[in-house]
């Protein structure tokens, strides 16, 4: 990952990157491309809001490309922390690695990479410079991806991961891809929530 787009993200998630006693200047070291900057943003915004209202003590171990997917090692937390670690490695698969876009998982020379379709075709996987970080995405899948933690609770894992007639067959993993994706799934459950029809 490019090292501005690490220090930014080890500056603002000090306390889930490193130990408590930890003092001085590091790069975590994120084993991945910078398409999931966001989705790694996103995900360490939404449990270090989550984690203290539980009083939760959560540390990222290791964070890394595995089989075209987001991986995310950690230590402590509860069902919840742990549930947002997952989604965001499901979510991963429908995120291209290189720029950030929708994507899917694909073999590229017989590696599993997550993959747009600008960046499948051969000739175009060379390294994306300067991905921008989309900071209405990275709001609107903390508010989506928190929504659903709260309203299906040790299922939401699953939940994201089957195809939903409210969404036209889609699994709102693909969804939480986008922006929109994430608004639609948001505005689903809150209409849920206040008993008004999909």
């Amino acid at each position: 990952m490019n090292n501005l787009i690490e220090r930014i993200l080890a500056a603002q998630y000090r306390s889930l990157l490193f130990p408590k006693d930890f003092c001085g200047e590091a790069i975590f070291g994120f084993e991945c491309n910078d398409g999931w900057g966001d989705l790694i943003q996103a995900t360490l915004w939404l449990v270090q809001r989550r984690a203290p209202l539980s009083a939760l003590d959560v540390e990222v171990t290791q964070v890394k490309e595995k089989f075209g997917q987001l991986r995310i090692y950690h230590r402590g937390g509860d069902e919840s922390i742990g549930a947002a670690f997952e989604i965001a490695e499901v979510v991963s698969g429908s995120v291209c690695e290189m720029c950030g876009m929708p994507g899917g998982v694909i073999s590229v020379d017989g590696w599993l990479q997550a993959r747009c379709s600008q960046h499948s075709a051969a000739g175009k996987r060379a390294r994306v410079k300067n991905v921008k970080n989309n900071d209405n995405y990275i709001a609107s899948y903390v508010e989506a991806v928190d929504a659903i933690l709260s309203f299906f609770g040790e299922g939401a894992v699953l939940w994201v991961q089957q195809e939903r007639t409210a969404f036209a067959g889609r699994r709102p993993c693909e969804l939480l891809a986008m922006e929109e994706g994430c608004q639609a799934i948001y505005l689903m459950l809150k209409r849920l929530e206040y008993g008004v029809g999909v």
